[in-house]
């Protein structure tokens, strides 16, 4: 008992440490300004930050309540994500470590109490938030490519029209990768017409597999949200940007 609640304060400490690195990261800000939003000397969160220290009990309780709110990861992304002549730059959040701890957290909140054992994406932009994904939920990885890898000889193959430029596309998933009786998290960055994941969900079907989430950083469109959610099927939309196709 006692070195369970010892592990358990140990945990919040670092979570309370991952709080502040990922706040000074994410918001570009000197132990100085971040010593202003704490409340904290500055020689105290430089101590906390570099593994030197670890926070009190109370301490903990005043750095989440002042950067929980910060690091809410829709508004980390309202911040983050450039939005330019209708096109959609995620290199801010795909490229910033801290911003992809934030969506393993999201992923494991929301999702971890499902039996889910494999994680489903389409190269290449949804592979950084998929590893993620992985990590928060202890399931492998599957990754729906262009191409057929050489290494592999049995695959799915689904395909589908895409606008811009207007062509057909297929997508290949090697056949061991995704079996009979998964239970499967498609994980997408950007969902804008729902053809890529409808095809991640043929792809699912096709192997026998079971759908029971979705997670999406960012949805241009809520038709496909509520045709997956009458089905069961746990959607999980972080950044709603429908407003911007109306």
């Amino acid at each position: 008992m006692r070195a369970g609640r010892r592990l358990a304060k140990v945990d919040e400490q670092l979570e309370a440490v991952e709080l502040i690195n990922s706040a000074k990261s994410i918001y570009n800000l000197s132990y100085r300004e971040l010593s202003q939003v704490l409340n904290i000397p500055e020689s105290l969160l430089c101590r906390y930050a570099n593994g030197d220290l670890l926070p009190s009990l109370d301490t903990v309780n005043i750095i989440k309540e002042r950067l929980r709110p910060m690091l809410d990861l829709t508004e980390v992304l309202r911040r983050n994500v450039i939005i330019k002549d209708g096109f959609i730059d995620l290199n801010n959040v795909l490229f910033n470590p801290y911003i992809l701890k934030l969506y393993q957290r999201r992923v494991k909140d929301v999702f971890s109490d499902l039996p889910i054992n494999k994680v489903l994406t389409a190269a290449t932009d949804g592979i950084p938030l998929s590893v993620m994904a992985s990590y928060a939920l202890n399931a492998r990885l599957a990754i729906a490519k262009q191409y057929k890898d050489v290494a592999s000889e049995d695959f799915y193959e689904v395909s589908y029209i895409v606008d811009s430029p207007p062509r057909r596309v297929s997508l290949y998933l090697p056949r061991h990768l995704l079996e009979r009786g998964d239970e499967v998290l498609i994980v997408d960055d950007i969902v804008r017409t729902g053809r890529t994941l409808n095809a991640l969900i043929e792809l699912v079907n096709n192997a026998g597999a079971r759908l029971v989430g979705v997670s999406v950083l960012i949805s241009m469109s809520k038709a496909w949200i509520d045709k997956l959610r009458n089905k069961d099927i746990r959607v999980d939309v972080i950044l709603d940007l429908s407003d911007l196709r109306s």
